[in-house]
This record gives structure tokens, C-alpha cells and sequence, in this order.
């Protein structure tokens, strides 16, 4: 007899066949690789009491100056702040209507007694949006208590009508809820996936007439935000469209809201593909409307400006008829005396034929030559290889809400020349790297009036999606459309034995699902894609960078973050926030058991020789490590971690694993610890496996278990040729 022990190279190769990659991992699930040796990877738990709406997509953590960690969390239906175990709701506010637009505005039945009509004209809401209302009366039998509520549109019946669903039924069939209804519209939400097509439910309702044909498909994107912090503020952008801006309060009670609504806002972009601030300080928007400045004619003329205010500072400017202009609108007024009523100001909106600006000093009285005005406008068309920042000021900072390039202040734009939209950003050490869909670049700050500086890195590169970049050890790592890449100053193809696993493998109709992110306490970097036969993130695959080994597996996460402000790194899906590394099991919400968490790792093929004689093997001297295992259930009982090895032998490489031997035993055996054994185990674990090739394998289905292999010894000896 024989022992053997069984040396294994790190990580887990499926670019090689399994014959051919003997004395290596073919196959796991929920492992990684400590210092060369495979383990379990550390379980989860739930950390919100509440499950979010929609998917999330969007993970941010940052503190504040109280020491306040904030979570923010972007679905498709609602952005979040999560403090502590708690949710709260910030997503912006689309549209407000009051009286009269919205009294009695209820309609109950008694048919379908728990769905209630509702009237508002131009209420532009979308199937699944969000409405609050406040102020109504009971209406139908159903009581007020029970209207004035957030509620989820049900269905459109057209621009003026939606349907809720109450909790109550209506008793009766009747129109009311009063005169001060007051209801808030959420912004519209997105959708929870990229999906095309040409069929049924593509696209929007009425889009074509009844009868045309559809010459293009119709592709629907998700819903993808990009957060980033401004000390103890949260500002966020939805892909393609608005940035918003939450102020922080302790209570969570506010609601973000446009950063163009901000008062001294300019020139805000719109159809933002990206935000995020560069090192410098500098507000970055990643393609996005380009700045354009125009001007509108007023269309009334100007009846009279009057000064007042504190200071005498603010002007009254009335026109001689309805001007349509609205609150923080920029209009430039010129040809009045004294001149100090002219120039261009960001305006409030006090009545339909008058408005007021402040002025720089006291202009002495009211305007005697009362001149003209015109409407400033800064956006223009959607540039998507355009990148916008706003100002920096040099005595107060950051200035997010300013974006109007002028000789006093640091805003400004440059465009990306190659490619034919950004897809991402990131920073990295002291530049930013930006994506386009064929080239990678660095923007860098100069410190000049020229503020930022643009270079190509490569025009040779191709990006998966939007989220699959990440950064480590000052090094940078992105899924590319068949390889993975890494920039480290140059950009080189970084080396995966799981490229062909993966690639050959992947729905790319999927890619903007796909995200990055880092476990920095275990030097990994990890991204989450969906295979080729799932519409969703159902896979991983990991690097690991000490090591410079590569793992994979199979988990169920839409967003994720590293360790930072917060203890654990986070991830989403189903409502969930997760707290990764934390215990050793699959955490279920407040009040539920664990799940456990089924792993195993299993080895390529082995042969003695060339494979010509058979091997029989006897006994495995098993060594594991049970560190960091329960030894308490969740109801209080005892745990005695435990894992299970298989020695599998097979006699062509084209054939089934066998797991019994040739008199059909099970070859299956349990290494089960006790408390006299728990630092030795069992010390040795009887099979009898005879073929031309061996592979072992070990895993756990139990709760609690956390164990890594060490170096496993086996019994083994030539059995001759014949099978």
C-alpha cells in the first residue's frame, strides 16, 4: 500500500479537459481559495425588516458628519435610504396635483369592489408608478383612512383615468373623496430588465395605429441608477435621464428631487448616462445633453420693474400679459434704466404676468425705461460621447448644481473622440477612466483653465456593460465582450483558465444586468452574470488576485459593495439586503431560520501512470479545518459541523463517475466530528474505488458548516489491467 497526498493547484480550470488538467480543480460552488487551499465561502444575512420594491440595481454606502451610515438603494421602481435595519423611501416626486383637478376624483364598485377609479386629467402615469393621496373623505364605504395612502397603479385606462386596489371593499358605487385631495406622483418607473422584441407587450400602448407593421424592434433597457456622495447628500442619476439630489436629514422624512429644481442651479445636463464625481471635486456627467445656449423671445412686453425686499435688492418685474415662465428659470433683461435692473438672473415666479430676481446692489428706484427680456436656455441635443462637469469654486467648494462654463468659474465639457456612446466610468488613483463602447480613456484634472485634459488609452478594448468594472490594489478590472482586462497604467488581457466556461456560456442580450464588485478582505474581485439559458443574474465568477487563481459559481444577487462605511459588504436580490462574510449559512429575514448553504469543490481526473492499470484505492486520511463552524442552531440546539467526500472513479475519460465499487458500496463516506474529534476528525475513512482514473471531491449541505481542505492523504495501489 501506498499513501498519497493529494496536491491540488490552486483555482479551478475548465479551458483544459478533465484528463488533461490532473493535479487540478475542475468543478465547485460557493468555494474560494485561502493561500492556495479551497474553502466555503462565508454565508449572509438580511439586514432590511422591510423588502424593497422592484429590482435593485444600485448599491452606495457612505457617512455622515453624525455618524449616520447610509445605504443607498436604486430599484427600477424606488430609490431608498437604508439606515440600519430601516427603508426609507426618497424617490423623487414627478407631478403634484391638487383642487380642482383632482376632487372627487374616486370611483368605487361594487363589481369589483376593491378597485377604485381614479380621475385626474394628464396625470401621466405609467402602469406600476407610485401615488400618495392626503385629504380625502371616505368615498363608497371605503374610509379615508384607507385612500390616503401610498398606492401602486394598477392599470391606465387612459390619460385621464388609472385604477387602484384598495384594502377594503367598497360597499356601494359612487363618486367622491372631497375637495382637498391632494395627489403626489412618483417619477415613473423603469424596467426590471433588458428585454426586445416585436411581439405582444413590446413597447409603449397607441405607440403605431391600429393595423401598421413594425419595422424595427423594440428594445426596452433596464433601469440603472449611478449614485455617488456630496458630504452628507446623496446625488444619484437614472441612465438617460435626470440627476437628482437628496439633502440628508436624520429623520429621513424628504424626498431627493432634480438637481435642476436646486435654487443658483444652471445648465444642469438631462439624459445623463452616468454621475460621479472626480477626485478633484468636480461633478462628472458621462454623456449626456450637451450645453447649448439659446434664447427665446419673451412675447409681452415689460410693464413696469419696481424694487423692494431687504436692502431694496429685489426686483418686481410685471409684463403686459401671461409671460408662461416658471420658478428658477434664467431670463436675461437688457435696456433698462437704471441699469442695474438688467443682466441675467434666476427668477421666482409670483403670479402669471409677474415675477421677481435679486440684484447686485440697490439701483437707487424703480425702473424709468423698463427695456425687454428674453428666456434663457442652456441644455441642447444628447451627446453621448460628451463629458460635462459642473463648478468647483475656489473658496467654497464643490458647486453640483453648476454647470454653465464661464471665464470665473471651473465647469466646462470635453468629447470623447473614438467610439460611439460612454458607457461607464470609474476613478482610479489620480485620473478617471472612462468607457466608450471601443476605447478606453483618462481624464485627468490639469489645474489649469483648461480644468481637464483627455487621453486615449486604448482603442482597442470593448466593454460588457455599464457595471462590470471594479478596482483593486490600484489596478482596474472589467468583463469585456469575450475576455477580461486589466489596467494597471497599460491595458493588458488578463489570463482565465474559466474563459471558455464563461464566454461560451453568457446571455450578452443581458450584459447591462451584469456588475463587478470586490471582496477586498479576501483580495477578490467578482462579477455576477447571467448564463446563456437565464434572464437573470444567476452566476459568478471570481479572480483572485494574491493568488491569481479563478473560481466560480452559482448565487442570485442584482447589485453589489464592498466593505467601506459599512462592516460587511453588501448585495441585493429579492427585496434583500444582504450582509455578505457574515455568519455561515443563507439568512432569511427577522424572525425566520437559515437556510443552509450547499458547497463543494471537486478535482479533475487522476491516473497512475498513462492510465493503463487500474487503481484501487482503500482509505482517505481526510484532512479538513472546521474553524469558524456553529456549534448552536438558530432554536438553540447543537450543530456538529460535517462535510462529505466522494472518491469517484471512472475508466474512460468519456465515461460516467462512478461512486460505488465493483460490488456496489456506496463509495460515499461522511467525515462526521464530535467534540472529542474536532481538531482531528476522523482519523481515517474506508473505500474500496478501482478504476483507470480517481477524482475527490468534498463538500457540505449542513447549517453552520464552515471548513477549508488542507492536504488529504489517500490509500492507493496498482490493480492490474483488467476491468
Amino acid at each position: 500500500m501506498a499513501l498519497k497526498t493529494l496536491q491540488f493547484q490552486p483555482g479551478i480550470n475548465r479551458d483544459k479537459t478533465n484528463y488533461s488538467d490532473q493535479g487540478g480543480w475542475f468543478d465547485g460552488n460557493m468555494i474560494r481559495f485561502r493561500q492556495g487551499y479551497p474553502e466555503k465561502l462565508g454565508g449572509w444575512q438580511v439586514e432590511n425588516l422591510v423588502a424593497y420594491q422592484g429590482t435593485a440595481r444600485s448599491l452606495f454606502a457612505y457617512s455622515t458628519d453624525d455618524g449616520a451610515v447610509n445605504v443607498g438603494i436604486g430599484t427600477n421602481s424606488k430609490m431608498y435610504i437604508c439606515s440600519g435595519t430601516a427603508l426609507h423611501d426618497i424617490t423623487p416626486l414627478r407631478a403634484t396635483f391638487t383642487s380642482t383637478a383632482t376632487d372627487n376624483c374616486f370611483t368605487t364598485t361594487t363589481s369589483a369592489a376593491t378597485t377604485v377609479t381614479v380621475n385626474i386629467v394628464g396625470h401621466g402615469a405609467t402602469a406600476g408608478d407610485f401615488v400618495t393621496f392626503s385629504g380625502a373623505t371616505a368615498v363608497g364605504g371605503i374610509a379615508a383612512a384607507n385612500l390616503n395612502l401610498e398606492f401602486e397603479i394598477q392599470t391606465i385606462v387612459d390619460s385621464a383615468n388609472f385604477t387602484i386596489t384598495t384594502s377594503t371593499s367598497a360597499t356601494s358605487a359612487t363618486s367622491g373623496g372631497g375637495t382637498s385631495i391632494t395627489a403626489a406622483f412618483q417619477i415613473n418607473i423603469g424596467s426590471a430588465t433588458v428585454s426586445g422584441g416585436q411581439g405582444w407587450s413590446m413597447g409603449t400602448y397607441g405607440r403605431l395605429t391600429w393595423g401598421s407593421s413594425i419595422v424595427a424592434p423594440v428594445i426596452t433597457t433596464a433601469q440603472i441608477t449611478f449614485q455617488d456622495n456630496f458630504n452628507n447628500d446623496l446625488i444619484f442619476n437614472i441612465s438617460e435621464s435626470d440627476i437628482f439630489y437628496w439633502v440628508y436629514e436624520n429623520t429621513y422624512g424628504n424626498r431627493a428631487v432634480k438637481l435642476n429644481s436646486l435654487t443658483g442651479s444652471k445648465a444642469v445636463p438631462e439624459q445623463v448616462t452616468k454621475i460621479m464625481f472626480a477626485p478633484s471635486g468636480h461633478l462628472l456627467a458621462l454623456g449626456c445633453t450637451s450645453f447649448s445656449p439659446t434664447t427665446t423671445a419673451a412675447g409681452v412686453s415689460i410693464s413696469s420693474i419696481a424694487r423692494g425686499g431687504t436692502g431694496n435688492l429685489t426686483a418686481t418685474l410685471t409684463t403686459s400679459g401671461v409671460h408662461g415662465l416658471a420658478t428658477l428659470d434664467y431670463v436675461t433683461v437688457s435696456g433698462t434704466i437704471p441699469k442695474l435692473f438688467s443682466g441675467t438672473f434666476q427668477i421666482t415666479v409670483t403670479g402669471t404676468t409677474t415675477f421677481t430676481y435679486t440684484m447686485l446692489a440697490d439701483p437707487g428706484g424703480n425702473a424709468t425705461t423698463t427695456g425687454s427680456y428674453v428666456k434663457n436656455n442652456f441644455t441642447g441635443s444628447l451627446d453621448p460621447l460628451l463629458i460635462r462637469w459642473a463648478n468647483v469654486d475656489p473658496t467654497i467648494g464643490p458647486e453640483p448644481e453648476v454647470w454653465d462654463p464661464s471665464a470665473t468659474n471651473t465647469a466646462g465639457f470635453l468629447p470623447v473622440k473614438s467610439g460611439s456612446e460612454i458607457i461607464t466610468g470609474l476613478n482610479a488613483r489620480q485620473e478617471t477612466l472612462v468607457w466608450t463602447d471601443t476605447a478606453l480613456s483618462s481624464l485627468q484634472f490639469l489645474k489649469t483653465a483648461e480644468v481637464f485634459g483627455l487621453q486615449e488609452i486604448s482603442n482597442q478594448v470593448n466593454i460588457m456593460g455599464p457595471n462590470v468594472v471594479a478596482t483593486s490594489n490600484n489596478d482596474v478590472f472589467w468583463m469585456g465582450n469575450d475576455k477580461f482586462y486589466v489596467y494597471s497604467g497599460r491595458v493588458d488581457t488578463l489570463p482565465c483558465t474559466l474563459k471558455q466556461y464563461i464566454f461560451e456560456d453568457i446571455n450578452r442580450s443581458k450584459s447591462e444586468l451584469f456588475f463587478a464588485g470586490t471582496n477586498s478582505e479576501f483580495n477578490e474581485v467578482i462579477w455576477f452574470y447571467v448564463s446563456n439559458t437565464a434572464t437573470e443574474i444567476d452566476r459568478y465568477v471570481i479572480f483572485n488576485i494574491q493568488d491569481k487563481v479563478w473560481y466560480y459559481g452559482q448565487l442570485a444577487r442584482t447589485a453589489w459593495i464592498d466593505t467601506g462605511a459599512n462592516k460587511f459588504p453588501l448585495a441585493t436580490a429579492d427585496g434583500n439586503l444582504y450582509s455578505h462574510e457574515n455568519g455561515n449559512d443563507d439568512g432569511q429575514r427577522a424572525g425566520a431560520a437559515p437556510v443552509a448553504i450547499t458547497s463543494f469543490i471537486q478535482s479533475a481526473d487522476m491516473a497512475v501512470g498513462d492510465g493503463e492499470e487500474f487503481v484501487l484505492t482503500k482509505r482517505v486520511i481526510p484532512d479538513v479545518n472546521f474553524i469558524d463552524s456553529d456549534t448552536a442552531s438558530f432554536s438553540g440546539g447543537t450543530l456538529t459541523p460535517e462535510v462529505q467526500m466522494t472518491v469517484g472513479v471512472r475508466n474512460f475519460p468519456g465515461v460516467a463517475s462512478s461512486t460505488s465499487d465493483v460490488e456496489g458500496t456506496s463509495l460515499q463516506r461522511n467525515i462526521t466530528t464530535t467534540s472529542a474529534t474536532i481538531d482531528q476528525y476522523t482519523d481515517q475513512v474506508f473505500v474500496r474505488a478501482r478504476g483507470r482514473q480517481m477524482n475527490f471531491k468534498i463538500g457540505s449541505t449542513g447549517l453552520g458548516v464552515q471548513w477549508q481542505l488542507g492536504s488529504p492523504r489517500v490509500d492507493f495501489k496498482p490493480d492490474g489491467r483488467r476491468g
